[in-house]
C-alpha cells in the first residue's frame, strides 16, 4: 500500500508538472511553425502537447522517484545484467513493429485507411526519437520499479495482473480532443484534466481501448519476467509505439468499426488479437533460444 500510495503522488506530480509544461510547449511549436520551422507543428491540437510535456515530467521525475521508492538498483526489484540486450533489444522491435505494420497493411487494403498523398516522410526521426524515449520511460517505470516492487509481496503472475491493468488505465486516461481549450493560458493543461476520463462514458470504446491496453501491458511485463531484464519489453514498446505514430502521421483513419476497429490503430479488438499473437511468438522466440543457450548461460 505504501508503494502503491508513492506511485500514486508520482502520478499527480507528472500531471502537475505536465499541465504547467504543455503551455509554453504549445506556444513554442506555434511560433517554431510561424516561422516555417518544423511547420508540421502548428497542425497539432493542444491535447497532443499535452501529452507530451506529461512524457516529458514523467522522465524528468522517474529518477527522483525510483530515489524515493528506495530502489538500490535493478537488482532490487528482480532484474538482471542482460548479456543478449541488443538482440532482445532488436527481437522485440521487429516482432512487434512487423506485426503493427502487417494489420496496418492490412487496413489500407481494405479501405479501413487511406495513405496522406503528401506523405510527410520527414517527420519520421522526431517519432522515432519520441518512440525510444516512450519505451525506456515507461518500460523502467512500469515494468521496472513497479513490477519490482509488486513482485516483493506477490507472486510473479499476479503482480504482473496489477501492474498490467495499472498500465492499461493510466493510458487509457486519454483528453478528449473534442474539448476546445483556448484561449491557451497557463492554466489550460489543467482545464483538461477533468476531460481525460471521458472514454470511460462509452462501454464500446472501453471494451476496445482498455483490452488492447491490457494485452500490450501483460506482453511486456510476460517479456521482462522471461528475461529478467527490460530489453526486449523496451524493443517490443519501442516498435509498438513506432509503427503506431508513423502510420498515424502518414495515413488517414476512415470509418470505426468497433468495437473491432477503433478510431486509433492500437484501438480495438483486431490488435487486442494481434498482440496476443506477438505473446505467443516472443514466449516461443524465449524458449527456443533459452533451450540453445549452453546451461552456463541459462
Amino acid at each position: 500500500m505504501k508503494v502503491l500510495a508513492k506511485f500514486l503522488i508520482y502520478l499527480a506530480a507528472v500531471v502537475t508538472l505536465g499541465a504547467l509544461l504543455a503551455p509554453p510547449l504549445y506556444w513554442g511549436a506555434q511560433t517554431l511553425a510561424g516561422q516555417g520551422v518544423f511547420s508540421f507543428l502548428g497542425e497539432y491540437k493542444f491535447q497532443k502537447f499535452f501529452d507530451r510535456a506529461a512524457l516529458v515530467a514523467a522522465f524528468a521525475l522517474l529518477w527522483p522517484a525510483i530515489r524515493w521508492l528506495r530502489i538500490k538498483g535493478w537488482r532490487g526489484v528482480g532484474l538482471e545484467p542482460d548479456a543478449h540486450w541488443l538482440r532482445h533489444w532488436a527481437a522485440g522491435f521487429i516482432i512487434a513493429g512487423a506485426i503493427v505494420a502487417g494489420m496496418a497493411f492490412a487496413y489500407v487494403e481494405c479501405g479501413v485507411y487511406t495513405l496522406r498523398p503528401a506523405a510527410p516522410w520527414g517527420r519520421l526521426p522526431m517519432i522515432a526519437l519520441s518512440a525510444v524515449v516512450v519505451g525506456f520511460v515507461e518500460e523502467a517505470l512500469f515494468r521496472g520499479a513497479i513490477f519490482g516492487l509488486l513482485r516483493r509481496t506477490l507472486r510473479p503472475y499476479p503482480a504482473l495482473f496489477w501492474v498490467t491493468a495499472l498500465f492499461a488505465l493510466v493510458h487509457f486516461l486519454k483528453p478528449d480532443d473534442s474539448f476546445d481549450p483556448h484561449p491557451i493560458g497557463w492554466l489550460s493543461g489543467f482545464a483538461l484534466v477533468p476531460h481525460v476520463f471521458h472514454q470511460f462514458t462509452d462501454p464500446m470504446t472501453f471494451l476496445a481501448g482498455f483490452g488492447t491496453l491490457f494485452a500490450l501491458g501483460w506482453l511486456l511485463g510476460d517479456a521482462a519476467l522471461r528475461t529478467r531484464s527490460l530489453w526486449m519489453s523496451i524493443g517490443l514498446h519501442t516498435g509498438v509505439v513506432f509503427v503506431k505514430m508513423g502510420f498515424a502521421a502518414l495515413s488517414k483513419r476512415g470509418e470505426m468499426r468497433l468495437p473491432w476497429i477503433g478510431s486509433e490503430l492500437q484501438i480495438g479488438l483486431v490488435p487486442m488479437a494481434l498482440l496476443l499473437l506477438a505473446w505467443i511468438i516472443v514466449r516461443l522466440y524465449l524458449a527456443r533460444e533459452n533451450h540453445a543457450l549452453p546451461a552456463k548461460e541459462l
